[in-house]
């Protein structure tokens, strides 16, 4: 799979161009300042970037032969797809025939601008391609791995290296803008971007609450960066909210953790204090161990007419089967290969397990290679769930909500014996003053979702993914 075929490259709408060169000022005085779009596509920046070198050099009245040098020398550009190349051509030559230009030799390069080592441009503006870690090749990720710094840890985008490399290409003086997605501020494997960009971002243009492209679900924002001589102050703008804030730099983590630019406080009291936050049960192979029965005997639940004895089994719940189950009517339900005294879980040897449960161990054995093949605990045995961290904490009253959470959050509460397997799951502290009615109240206010949106990761312009430490850390 090409990149071009796994970034579904989407034009950036004209409207947003015409933004970008504006915030960067890229406006008058252009002829002789190099400029470098460095993933063309078919050329919507492109267009607009020669639109603005054309009519500001005629105002200040180079001749056509001049101006053709100059497009010649000063704009640059790169793409990896050709058919998207000749169809930029065509709309650079038609522009250029409608200005009443002589030919002009575009410099578009059928390159991979991260295996050049551009330098000295002094305007970068672009809409670099969005491809995660999951779509790139082997090939594609070590070679980004040894080539970028940003790009060593992690599953790291592709977007990343782009940034790295466009920064470094600049002159002392040179700006860079960039149409990129939110989540480099939250997400935990963009740690190394934001180290570097902590330097040479100046402002941040906040559009997750606006559809940039229609059709596409993505939270964007924009980048503006210098080389070298920022201030001590970042600029921060929420374009929907028409809110701006300034930053000190001083305030931006120099160990790459997320960036939060806005954050309310509501009370007094953090969540941690009171109630303790877990991850989810993992399996890591949840079709060994998750059914919904097709039928039961009176020890048995029968799964597609496999008996499994009932007391090998607990109830299962995650949001999504909550919402289900009222329409169904039907339990979800997990093989549990644990045992449990005076409240704790322990271990079975394989030998204890097949003797006392030997249905549940037979219906287990048929997914014996892909359980095998898991990225498990290390002392995890093969019929057990691959990560063991939430086990200690399981049993007993909880709540369970999503990691990712959309316009508002639905807390719901578990019975003792119940085993979460997405999302998380809360508890009350001992000690605690507090309840899980108490807890399922605050999740569900409207100002812990103001809060999520303020600290969590976009997915979609109204869903954010939050993580254990900001639930914990909310203070209400």
């Amino acid at each position: 799979m090409s990149k071009q075929d796994k970034n579904c490259q989407v034009p950036t709408p004209i409207k947003y161009v015409e933004q970008m060169l504006d915030y960067v000022g890229y406006k008058r005085d252009l002829w002789g300042h190099k400029v470098l779009e460095n993933s063309c596509g078919e050329g919507n920046i492109l267009i607009e970037i020669v639109k603005r070198y054309i009519a500001d050099a005629k105002r200040n009245r180079y001749t056509p032969q001049e101006i053709v040098e100059g497009l010649e020398n000063d704009v640059i550009a790169y793409e990896v797809d050709q058919k998207k190349i000749d169809t930029c051509l065509a709309r650079l030559n038609n522009l250029s025939s409608l200005e009443n230009l002589p030919e002009i030799k575009w410099n578009i390069k059928h390159q991979d601008f991260l295996k050049n080592k551009e330098k000295n441009i002094e305007f970068i503006i672009g809409n670099p391609p969005y491809i995660t870690y999951h779509d790139l090749t082997q090939e594609e990720r070590e070679f980004l791995q040894k080539s970028y710094a940003v790009c060593q840890k992690g599953r790291f985008d592709y977007c990343y290296a782009f940034i790295e490399a466009s920064i470094n290409a600049l002159t002392d003086n040179g700006k860079m803008i960039y149409l990129i997605p939110f989540s480099i501020f939250r997400n935990k494997f963009a740690a190394e971007l934001r180290v570097f960009l902590r330097n040479h971002i100046v402002k941040i243009f906040d559009y997750r609450s606006i559809n940039v492209f229609p059709g596409i679900t993505c939270s964007t924002s924009l980048i503006f960066c210098e080389k070298e001589n920022v201030s001590d102050m970042v600029e921060y703008e929420d374009i929907f909210a028409q809110n701006k804030i300034w930053i000190n730099r001083s305030n931006l983590s120099v160990d790459g953790e997320k960036w939060v630019f806005h954050r309310t406080v509501s009370g007094n009291r953090r969540f941690g204090d009171y109630f303790s936050v877990h991850n989810s049960v993992a399996t890591l192979c949840n079709k060994a161990f998750l059914f919904t029965a097709d039928g039961e005997q009176e020890q048995y639940y029968i799964i597609t007419g496999i008996p499994v004895e009932k007391k090998a089994t607990l109830p299962a719940i995650s949001t999504k089967s909550s919402k289900d189950m009222k329409k169904r009517k039907k339990e979800n339900r997990i093989i549990f290969p644990y045992k449990m005294s005076n409240g704790k879980i322990d271990h079975y040897t394989e030998e204890e397990f097949k003797r006392l449960y030997p249905c549940a161990w037979k219906y287990l054995y048929q997914f014996y290679c892909d359980l095998g093949k898991r990225k498990a605990d290390e002392n995890a045995k093969w019929f057990e769930y691959g990560r063991n961290q939430a086990l200690a904490e399981v049993l007993g009253k909880k709540l369970v909500i999503p990691m990712v959470i959309t316009n508002s959050t639905k807390a719901y509460i578990a019975g003792k014996y119940t085993i979460p397997y997405a999302g998380y799951f809360i508890t009350v502290k001992r000690g605690s003053n507090m309840t899980l009615q108490d807890a399922k109240k605050v999740l569900e206010s409207a100002g812990f979702y103001q809060y999520v949106k303020e600290v969590g990761t976009p997915t979609t312009i109204s869903s954010y993914r939050v993580s254990v430490h900001d639930i914990s850390e909310y203070m209400f």
